[in-house]
């Protein structure tokens, strides 16, 4: 795996998630490189088969907790 892209599954630890440093909750898959970052909405789609995520995009900073 490439050392900018930081995902729940990828066993380096847990870590803090920041885009344009504010601190980013639920962080599903955050990209450093492309400034893009993957979070969790917490709510299921109006069938409830899916969990919603929304992509933004910044400056990313992943720091280890």
């Amino acid at each position: 795996m490439h050392d900018w892209i930081h995902t729940p599954d990828d066993g380096r630890g847990r870590r803090e998630v920041f885009l344009n440093g504010r601190k980013v909750l639920h962080a599903v898959y955050a990209d450093t490189k492309k400034g893009k970052v993957r979070r969790s909405l917490m709510k299921a789609d109006k069938y409830g088969k899916r969990v919603l995520l929304r992509t933004e995009y910044g400056k990313v900073d992943v720091r280890p907790l």
